[in-house]
């Protein structure tokens, strides 16, 4: 993703879509809560207008929910002379800068997740609201599959194949490895012991440009504000530490 700025017409067509999307949805739920750089946006956007050329206003989000589930962001604009530059968005909670492109992808990512009745996806509805805001069919949902996935997991750990990290075995993880029985349901593995079992799958998918696999059980309620740190995690890579990690 480039860090670049992005520009924006303030009566180009595409944004005024957005906002009145937005808009609508209000309407319909007064209790409507998009992402938190969608909310910082639309606090910066009004103060634009008392704005001279060159001149920036900053929108704050509040928490999500009662149970601060979403993190606060800030969003910097600027007037320009034929609309708005996104000079900044920011997460507060942790004072880390994300690359300005990420708005687009959150954006387009609110639209599909709003598709969906209620506050929660299951891991299909999940890889295919990525796939659709993130070209190249990178998702893949794991569902049935686990077992496929175990069985190889156990195969190539057998065959020296994989190596179990040093810091997997300092934190237990090798002690729940042998803890797993082979009839052990996959509602039952922790969550980072899914992660490591079922992205095996990938060397058997027919889709070579699956880079990351949804591994929560197939019928798992995935918050929708899981969805987001995903997407954004998934596109910040190693720069997305500061991110929460979050279980099913």
């Amino acid at each position: 993703m480039k860090n670049n700025k992005i520009e924006f017409d303030i009566f180009g067509d595409g944004m005024r879509i957005f906002l009145d999307y937005i808009d609508r949805q209000y309407r319909k739920d007064a209790n409507y809560k998009p992402h938190p750089i969608i909310r910082a946006f639309e606090c910066a956007l009004p103060g634009i207008e008392d704005c001279d050329i060159g001149e920036r206003t900053m929108g704050l989000s509040h928490e999500g929910t009662e149970d601060n589930i979403y993190q606060p962001y800030a969003v910097v604009l600027e007037k320009l002379k034929d609309g708005i530059e996104v000079k900044e968005i920011r997460n507060l909670q942790v004072d880390k800068e994300l690359p300005l492109d990420i708005m687009i992808i959150i954006f387009r990512l609110q639209i599909q997740l709003d598709k969906i009745e209620g506050e929660v996806v299951t891991p299909d509805e999940m890889a295919d609201a990525l796939n659709h805001v993130i070209p190249g069919e990178k998702f893949y949902a794991l569902g049935d599959r686990w077992k496929e996935a175990r069985d190889l997991f156990r195969e190539n750990l057998k065959m020296g194949r994989i190596r179990i990290p040093k810091e997997f075995e300092e934190d237990g993880l090798v002690d729940e490895l042998l803890s797993i029985r082979y009839d052990t349901p996959w509602e039952n593995y922790s969550n980072r012991l899914r992660a490591l079992i079922g992205s095996g799958i990938i060397e058997k998918l027919d889709n070579d440009k699956v880079q990351m696999v949804i591994t929560s059980p197939k019928d798992s309620e995935i918050e929708k504000y899981n969805v987001f740190d995903y997407a954004i995690e998934f596109i910040l890579g190693q720069a997305s530490d500061y991110l929460r990690i979050y279980g099913d």
